[in-house]
């Protein structure tokens, strides 16, 4: 029980950054375009959570890594995000959506490789 509280509590505090850092980042880039629309928001809660998860999977065991990891970065960084946001993109044109679905994913793992490898390396894993 311990644990699924600790997922709760988690995935609580997780969802609601997850929805207000999308939302304050895509405000904020809103009018910055390359060469395609790009879902900026959607990139800045996966990377970022993804980077966090890294450390958090390094350094953390136990209960506190269930709420840290399975929880808050598993609330912030949803596939269900992803798709929304996909599925937004979708409308418009597909180099946009493709740019998106590409990337993300892509940029998402290696911060999380990258973050989990540096932290083994501070705390001798």
């Amino acid at each position: 029980m311990t644990m699924v509280l600790a997922v709760a509590l988690g995935g609580a505090l997780g969802a609601p950054l997850r929805f207000l850092l999308e939302r304050w980042v895509t405000s904020r880039m809103s009018g910055v375009t390359f060469v395609v629309a790009f879902a900026w928001g959607l990139f800045a809660v996966n990377v970022t959570g993804s980077a966090l998860a890294g450390v958090v999977f390094a350094a953390t065991s136990g209960a506190l890594q269930t709420f840290l990891l399975t929880g808050f970065c598993g609330a912030l960084t949803t596939f269900s995000g992803y798709a929304w946001e996909l599925n937004r993109l979708w409308s418009g044109p597909r180099l946009d959506f493709w740019a998106s679905f590409i990337f993300t994913p892509i940029a998402a793992v290696a911060a999380f490789w990258l973050t989990w490898q540096v932290t083994l390396a501070f705390v001798g894993g």
